[in-house]
């Protein structure tokens, strides 16, 4: 017997059965016609189908992570990074993993969240950009939910979010290798970062103009570029940067790609690194000890980005009735020093 038997018997739509036997759904349907089908239904002995009952229940060791709707996520080392985090921690506990591509630049996220999530206890959202109307509704939905920092859009106070995230101390990172090469003694200084609406490249972009405020140093009206994550960027931003008054004695890169992209435009322009520009970068990827010469970058844990995502949400899955309590983790990170920095040229020199 199945709903359609039934529904067909008593002139009714499968969907009016399926909600009148749904625990969560049987509270839209008349009294009346609920007792009537609950009636035929045990007449009948009917018993639903188990992969009906998988998709209907949300299974609570279940996690769906939701990877942006672009070309090379599944290829990206950094999305696999976290992912490498999320399988890791999943075994500790005892959770399942799904992945699934959402398209953030549409309005309904929300829908496009529960299609996808159909069946998961809980969600990890790393899709991005987030806009302020995507998360209150996002807030809304009805299980638990951890978001990268990242994904949301500047200027978005995370005290105001009533979603937990978890994210790297993006500020304080671009802060510290900008100071250290202030130290070293440094004062024409460029910024290559990224697109102005990533967050990660607006708290980086704060972290290095607070560093040169601290120190009292001037910064030129071309000395920060915006572009691509992408060594393309690097390359692009460079020769942006020959605009400045006096060419930089140091570039900070919003990220590793970034900083390759100057390393080949140096080559090129037969200008020396680190002899004559120092360059950092930030991330720590594969390739940042590989290159010449190799990098001096900013480590972010990547990986642990991911352990601390489950960590949230198997907490709340494993205490459903506790009172769920908004967390926003900011892991720190670090200063990994190699070949590509120096003091600045004399005067002479540069």
């Amino acid at each position: 017997m199945t709903l359609k038997d039934i529904a067909d018997s008593l002139n009714v739509s499968v969907s009016t059965v399926s909600r009148a036997l749904g625990k969560d759904t049987s509270g839209r349907v008349s009294p009346g016609l609920r007792a009537t089908i609950v009636l035929a239904a045990r007449q009948a002995n009917y018993v639903p189908h188990p992969a009906a009952l998988l998709l209907r229940k949300p299974q609570v060791n279940l996690i769906t992570v939701l990877l942006p709707m672009e070309t090379g996520a599944f290829a990206s080392e950094y999305y696999g990074s976290i992912l490498t985090g999320v399988v890791s921690a999943s075994r500790e506990w005892e959770t399942e993993t799904r992945v699934a591509l959402i398209d953030s630049n549409t309005e309904d996220i929300l829908e496009q969240i529960r299609n996808v999530s159909t069946g998961a206890g809980g969600v990890l959202c790393m899709a991005r950009p987030m806009t302020l109307r995507q998360l209150v509704k996002i807030e809304g939905f009805e299980r638990p939910c951890v978001v990268l920092s990242e994904c949301l859009l500047p200027h978005i106070d995370l005290s105001e979010v009533r979603l937990s995230t978890v994210g790297v101390n993006n500020q304080d990172g671009s802060y510290n290798v900008t100071q250290m090469l202030l130290k070293l003694g440094h004062k024409r200084l460029a910024l290559i970062n990224g697109p102005a609406i990533a967050r990660d490249a607006w708290e980086r972009e704060r972290g290095f103009t607070k560093a040169l405020k601290e120190y009292h140093v001037s910064l030129d009206s071309h000395a920060i570029v915006h572009g691509l994550f992408s060594i393309e960027a690097g390359v692009q931003g460079w020769e942006q940067l020959k605009q400045c008054s006096e060419r930089p004695t140091a570039v900070v890169c919003a990220n590793d790609e970034i900083a390759f992209g100057v390393l080949e435009a140096l080559a090129k322009d037969n200008i020396k690194c680190p002899q004559d520009v120092s360059v950092v970068g930030f991330d720590d990827s594969r390739l940042s000890p590989r290159v010449t010469p190799p990098l001096t970058t900013v480590r972010q844990p990547v990986a642990e980005l991911g352990r601390a995502a489950v960590e949230l949400l198997a907490t709340r899955l494993c205490n459903p009735s506790h009172e769920s309590r908004v967390e926003h983790r900011v892991l720190p990170v670090e200063i990994v020093n190699r070949q590509s920095v120096a003091p600045p040229p004399s005067r002479s020199d540069s």
